[in-house]
């Protein structure tokens, strides 16, 4: 984990490569990093999953408000996040479930080319091992109360969470996963469960599909061991790597409400109450140091490791281009070249790149594929055409 050679300086500007939160996001990689899971950042960045010191921390509503100028006009939103009325908000371990199920989420989108409606997670044992959890009884139980507890937390967005296909801030409650069906169990009509599955919520899903991702750096993550260091470290490598810089200054109250921490009045508790982190991060080399401003600020600089990890990151924008570049060649090539041989023929059967976009889009329209089928040159017009060349029914959609 540590790279011993690294010294501090300054992050290189980002800005020519990565331009703004999209741009930050729609970075792919095409090499297969464990410890790398491609994740819909949305939910690290606002307070989901959040610190739990007692039991009651779980039954707290929490809500952050803001006002932003949007052409020279002040707009105000919110976020709130209501708790699973049983079992709580979302904690450290549902943070690890969450990204172990964007990992499962980011092997369909490289085999297939989209996330399905129903994401299968193997048996419960399999799941837990990916995240680096025993198989055992304790976890096991801990598990089927996590997926609920997902799925029982609701999320209200005026304003705060993104809709990339949209392309607008949504104004709506959803929570992260809308369904779960858990092997072995029985649903209310008698049905036993086979196998264990969770459906994602279609903003999270669309998102996904839409490349608008993260790479979140799980096995670092997974090693913290206070739960406040967790949220702090995605924070802070998201202000860097925006910035561009080595250094952020972060306002206490500000960065208390997104880590849904109790805001302290006084600099003296919440310099203690914050310590345990930092002192976490930076044993990690995550962070260089730390220092408190005037006005409850605070300068946070970042270590070897967070320097290595923005490498990685420019590295994975760059491969991704290229990545891209070539397979849309590829497409190309294939859709526009007749084959000279019936080998070839055979070939370009087999391999079809047009028919998951063209099942998606008799679902659910060109809105919902617009951005996907514009980056590989393709207009509504030729998607339709395609998409009845290859037997789907468009004429209930095209009616209504």
């Amino acid at each position: 984990m540590k790279k011993q050679n690294l010294k501090r300086a300054e992050l290189v500007s980002v800005g020519d490569a990565l331009e703004g939160l999209e741009d930050l996001f729609t970075q792919r990689t095409t090499t297969n990093d464990r410890q790398g899971v491609w994740a819909e950042p949305q939910l690290y960045l606002l307070p989901f999953c959040v610190p739990q010191d007692k039991a009651a921390d779980r039954f707290r509503s929490i809500k952050i408000n803001e006002t932003i100028k949007v052409n020279d006009q002040e707009k105000h939103r919110s976020f709130m996040v209501v708790p699973h009325p049983e079992l709580g908000l979302p904690g450290s371990f549902e943070l690890e479930v969450m990204t172990g199920i964007y990992r499962l989420a980011d092997e369909f989108l490289k085999e297939s080319g989209s996330v399905p409606e129903f994401l299968e997670l193997g048996s419960l044992r399999s799941f837990l091992e990916s995240i680096g959890r025993s198989g055992g009884g304790v976890y096991t139980r801990m598990l089927k109360e996590a997926l609920r507890r997902l799925a029982g937390t609701t999320c209200i967005s005026e304003g705060f969470f993104y809709s990339k296909p949209r392309n607008l801030y949504i104004v709506e409650s959803f929570t992260f996963i809308t369904s779960v069906e858990i092997a072995g169990e029985t649903d209310f009509n008698g049905t036993t469960y086979e196998r264990t599955r969770v459906k994602l919520h279609e903003y999270i899903r669309d998102n996904l599909n839409s490349n608008f991702r993260t790479l979140i750096d799980f096995d670092y993550l997974r090693r913290l061991r206070t739960d406040i260091a967790k949220p702090f470290a995605l924070h802070l490598a998201y202000r860097l790597f925006k910035n561009g810089k080595s250094e952020w200054i972060a306002d206490y109250d500000w960065l208390a409400e997104r880590l849904a921490l109790k805001l302290q009045t006084d600099l003296k508790r919440a310099k203690e109450q914050l310590k345990p982190a930092l002192a976490e991060l930076k044993g990690n080399e995550f962070l260089e140091s730390w220092e408190w401003l005037p006005d409850r600020r605070l300068r946070l600089v970042a270590g070897s490791y967070l320097v290595y990890l923005h490498a990685q990151r420019v590295k994975a924008k760059d491969a991704w281009l290229a990545y891209e570049a070539e397979r849309n060649r590829h497409e190309r090539l294939i859709t526009t070249k007749p084959p000279r041989t019936m080998l070839e023929a055979r070939r370009q059967d087999a391999f079809d790149p047009l028919a998951t976009i063209c099942t998606e889009f008799a679902v659910k329209g060109w809105p919902a594929v617009a951005n996907k089928a514009t980056a590989r040159g393709i207009t509504e017009a030729d998607l339709t055409a395609e998409a009845l060349k290859r037997g789907h029914s468009l004429q209930q959609r095209l009616l209504t």
